[in-house]
């Protein structure tokens, strides 16, 4: 283990993980969903993927962390074109579409009936595959007294550069979010390194040891709640 003196932060362990670079065939809206709800009930939210593709593409998808207590299990389902699974995958088994067109769009969303569920904040990260390309989307859900019951489609005011990165990644965010950690993951969703934020709105993100390839970001404040995820190319 090795340990860095960062400007802004301080790096608590690292590790090596392989990756490959591969042409997206494949992209959805968002990086992270964040729903807020207030009420009963059962709720959609897509974020739907589309065949960047001039032919048929089937994808391959799995939940790869997740941090859902009981009593949202109940009511839980993720969704592509073939079917609405519930608390199954929860344990990351491998789930198969159906092509999608090229060009086309492929539903794909949770639906969560919230009627037992308890207040909290929750989040769930699914992995997605072509068999060459992956990415990763992750769900942030909330459920307390003050929420909306809408999705949130406001920026999360979070950004990272440069995208593709070398030696170093800038990432910058609200200050009143409060940012606490970021983690940097594969694209399996292995953690390989946690990073303690001591600036208000920024960090920068030593990545020279970290093999070349396709990683993720998550960003979460001191009681653990995620604020939101990025994707980044290390060169």
């Amino acid at each position: 283990m090795k340990k860095f003196l960062l400007v802004g932060l301080s790096l608590f362990t690292i590790a090596a993980s392989e990756s490959s670079f591969a042409q997206a065939t494949f992209s959805f809206p968002k990086d992270t969903v964040k729903y807020a709800v207030q009420g009963y009930g059962t709720e959609d939210v897509h974020n739907d993927i589309k065949n960047e593709t001039t032919g048929q593409l089937s994808l391959t998808w799995k939940i790869i962390s997740e941090s859902l207590p009981t009593s949202w299990e109940t009511g839980f389902g993720l969704c592509d074109n073939v079917l609405c699974y519930g608390t199954n995958i929860l344990n990351g088994t491998t789930q198969t579409s159906s092509p999608i067109p090229a060009s086309g769009t492929m539903p794909f969303k949770m639906s969560m009936d919230f009627t037992s569920v308890v207040q909290g904040s929750y989040d769930f990260s699914v992995s997605v595959s072509d068999g060459t390309y992956t990415d990763t989307m992750t769900f942030v859900v909330e459920k307390f007294p003050t929420s909306v019951n809408s999705v949130n489609r406001t920026t999360d005011g979070i950004s990272v550069y440069p995208n593709p990165a070398r030696d170093e990644l800038n990432v910058k965010f609200n200050a009143n979010t409060g940012i606490n950690y970021i983690t940097l993951y594969n694209m399996i969703g292995k953690a390989l390194t946690v990073y303690k934020v001591s600036a208000s709105n920024s960090a920068k993100l030593d990545i020279q040891n970290v093999p070349a390839g396709i990683y993720f970001i998550r960003l979460t404040d001191a009681q653990g709640r995620v604020v939101g995820t990025r994707k980044f190319t290390r060169q």
